[in-house]
């Protein structure tokens, strides 16, 4: 009796209004952005800056204790 019944396909069913499936070899790809990054401000200059002047401080005061 368990032969009686077709086996259910277990794909999932598209939408029938929709496009349909790309076949299984095409795969989306990633572009790169057209534009490149903007440079860095001067802002972001002083920042990086200050987090170095803070991070040798930081080794100096440490060697010399």
């Amino acid at each position: 009796m368990d032969g009686d019944n077709p086996p259910v396909d277990r794909r999932a069913h598209p939408d029938p209004h929709g496009t349909p499936p790309l076949p299984d070899g095409d795969r989306v790809q990633a572009t790169t952005p057209t534009t490149p990054a903007p440079p860095a401000t001067t802002r972001h200059r002083v920042i990086a800056a200050l987090i170095l002047v803070i991070v040798v401080a930081a080794i100096m005061i440490r060697v010399l204790r």
